[in-house]
């Protein structure tokens, strides 16, 4: 009996072995309890911080402001891209037509004639038959000369829209829009001081385009109360740099630090006057003319600018 009971038991033990044994004969293994890892940190040492995404700034177009050497007169082209603007066109004869078929595509946008006299107008006869001209903009002054009524007769046939510069009013052209300083009703007897005046902001930079506004015009802009007069980065000085213009008080106000005079070398006006040019170094402006530094251009993105010349 007692052999028989040591029998069962030890098959009882064969019967445990082999159930700890899988059917291919390996050995199960024992599962490992998984286990909440150990924190390294608490969450506020973990904040999550979000990048900043890098934006790429898009560039501004550029704006041209060509004040073109004509001899002695004014021409001012403004190209922003598409757009082209001119102010005022030099004499008969003065080459603004040339140098625009570079810069000008398709129709010129706007046309504005400062005033009558033919060192401003003269020119622009021959741009209204090279080019098609949407809008004109005049300061409404007649002048009985043979040049005024070419003008006005080329004026007429273009078909363009015309209409007078006022103070107070604005002249949009695409993206540019220039603010009109002067004239005012009535109109000043001198012609001279008739002249549409305009201020240009491109961004942060700031244009004062004076035609040939004298002294009394000058004044008569900083005494009245319809519209701010501009502290300006870049002057077109009035009345070729003479010293009837860019009086002390306006220069005073508007402060340049760059002054563009259009003369032509060795003109018979003797200008630019030389009260004019100290008056311009006293404030701290440089100065570039036409007659010395030929065509000068300048090129602004809205932040920053750069003056070229082209020397004769």
């Amino acid at each position: 009996m007692r052999k028989l009971v040591n029998a069962i038991v030890a098959l009882l033990a064969l019967a445990s072995v082999v159930g700890a044994i899988g059917c291919n004969g390996e050995e199960e293994a024992t599962p490992t309890p998984m286990l909440s890892p150990t924190p390294t940190a608490t969450p506020a040492e973990t904040a999550t911080v979000t990048p900043t995404p890098i934006v790429s700034p898009i560039p501004a177009p550029q704006l041209r402001v060509h004040f073109i050497d004509v001899g002695q007169g004014d021409a001012i082209l403004l190209d922003l891209e598409e757009t082209e603007v001119l102010i005022d066109g030099g004499g008969r004869s003065s080459g603004v037509v040339e140098y625009l078929r570079d810069y000008v595509d398709g129709p010129l946008e706007a046309m504005i004639a400062t005033h009558p006299h033919a060192d401003h107008i003269g020119g622009l006869i021959d741009v209204l038959d090279a080019f098609e001209v949407d809008t004109i903009w005049r300061n409404g002054q007649d002048y009985y000369t043979q040049t005024y009524r070419d003008f006005t007769s080329a004026v007429n046939s273009e078909g363009a829209e015309v209409n007078w510069a006022r103070r107070g009013g604005v002249i949009t052209v695409g993206d540019l829009t220039l603010e009109v300083l002067h004239p005012v009703e009535p109109l000043f007897d001198d012609i001279n001081s008739g002249s549409i005046v305009l201020a240009l902001s491109y961004g942060q930079i700031d244009f004062l385009f004076t035609g040939d506004a004298e002294s009394e015009a000058e004044a008569d802009m900083l005494v009245q109360s319809l519209v701010q007069m501009p502290d300006v980065d870049i002057l077109k000085v009035g009345y070729h740099g003479s010293r009837t213009a860019s009086s002390l008080d306006f220069l005073g106000v508007v402060r340049p630090e760059i002054a563009v005079y259009t003369a032509g070398e060795g003109n018979t006006y003797g200008h630019p006057h030389e009260e004019t040019m100290s008056s311009l170094q006293d404030i701290g402006a440089k100065v570039y003319g036409t007659d010395v530094d030929g065509t000068i251009t300048v090129v602004t993105e809205g932040v920053e600018y750069i003056v070229y010349s082209s020397p004769n």
